[in-house]
């Protein structure tokens, strides 16, 4: 694979980052376009490029050829031990060696600190740390929100609607709290195979936005999934559980990647968000690709919203939620949800717990039926793995 050096040009309102990609499979154009007002914040460099390109080239086992410069520290970190976490994440890559035509070992730090941003818990949380608080470090205070088209807004990303209406609710939300917004647009979800798709690829395909912007861009915080006694590489788990530790191997000379809110549970974060008003009509936590905002039935909004119920704040959100199709469908929902093996779901059945929360009936038996089948699964699997090892140890 050949990526070449990249061209940055003006096309209408827009600026366009573009990038000539040669594989075995063809050539064709990555690009990045983004408001021609935030045209000092681009970089020429290969960075981004390379990043966004590291998996597809894995998958095939093609070495990647750059034409163009590279950061010295992202080219070491991903050379090797960057590859080697993606194995153990995706164990069908290959690994591949990278041929930078230059390698950058100095870039100045600029003072721009962004956050990617797209209207939900995490986003907020991470507000609420570094731009709503009262004393936070001048390097740590958001100075620019980050929305972009990467994968995530399903197939109306092809004809731009879903994610056209998306980007129109979050500059609402940044206009009002008075914090410039870039919205980026890209087809780089067009290189990667259907077997790596968004959730599978998440990191890479979201750190590119920054790396394209470290012309002015000098800290970039991304928002946590998890919390870091959850934090663990490879596995069933998905990609972003291993944020707090990539991260920092996708960073530059010029440019640092931090994932922030770690230090919180999911309930936690949504007590926290509950205490900003700004988020009483703008928060968007649907798992459903749709528009029109909140479904209020699907399993990320039932999850916030019995949090919400939970804590007693639950129409503080009415703005925002349809509650009456929540409490209509409440007793059935919970029923299908909380039988479900997933961390954050149990979270929110410990706080009920801890505030001594009654949930439906059949939720808490379908969910203790299932705890139970859950621990029964491991032991068996544990006592089959000991007898397994006593035949060994007898075989020798």
């Amino acid at each position: 694979m050949k990526i070449n050096q990249p061209e940055i040009q003006a096309r209408g309102d827009q600026i366009v980052f573009t990038t000539r990609v040669e594989a075995s499979t063809g050539g064709a154009d990555l690009w990045y376009s983004l408001g021609s007002q935030f045209a000092d914040l681009l970089t020429d460099a290969c960075d981004a490029p390379l990043v966004s390109l590291l998996i597809p080239a894995m998958a095939v086992g093609e070495d990647i050829h750059i034409h163009g410069a590279v950061s010295e520290r992202l080219f070491f970190f991903l050379s090797g031990p960057y590859q080697r976490i993606l194995q153990h994440i995706h164990p069908g890559l290959q690994r591949i060696r990278l041929f930078p035509a230059e390698l950058r070992t100095q870039a100045p730090r600029p003072a721009g600190v962004a956050a990617g941003f797209t209207g939900g818990i995490d986003s907020f949380s991470l507000l609420a740390d570094h731009h709503y608080a009262s004393h936070v470090p001048g390097g740590f205070r958001v100075t620019h929100l980050l929305f972009h088209n990467t994968g995530s807004h399903g197939r109306e990303e092809r004809s731009g609607n879903l994610f056209q209406e998306r980007g129109q609710h979050i500059r609402g939300i940044a206009d009002r709290i008075h914090l410039p917004l870039v919205i980026v647009d890209s087809n780089v979800a067009s290189f990667f195979p259907r077997r790596l798709g968004y959730v599978h690829t998440i990191t890479q395909r979201n750190a590119a936005i920054p790396l394209i912007l470290q012309g002015g861009i000098g800290r970039c915080l991304i928002a946590s999934s998890y919390s870091y006694p959850q934090v663990v590489i490879g596995g069933t788990r998905g990609m972003t559980f291993s944020d707090p530790v990539t991260l920092p191997m996708l960073s530059t000379e010029a440019l640092e990647l931090l994932s922030v809110g770690g230090q919180y549970t999911r309930v936690e974060k949504v007590l926290q968000v509950a205490e900003i008003p700004d988020t009483y009509d703008s928060l968007d936590v649907c798992f459903r690709q749709r528009q029109g905002g909140n479904c209020s039935t699907c399993p990320k909004c039932v999850r916030t919203l019995l949090t919400l119920e939970i804590a007693g704040l639950l129409e503080r959100y009415a703005p925002s939620f349809d509650l009456e199709a929540y409490r209509r469908g409440r007793s059935r929902l919970l029923t299908k949800y909380l039988t479900h093996d997933e961390l954050l779901f149990r979270e929110v059945v410990a706080f009920a717990r801890e505030r001594h929360f009654s949930l439906p009936l059949l939720a808490r038996s379908s969910a203790r039926l299932k705890h139970w089948g859950a621990n029964l699964k491991r032991l068996l699997k544990r006592m089959l793995h000991s007898e397994t090892r006593k035949a060994q140890i007898r075989s020798l």
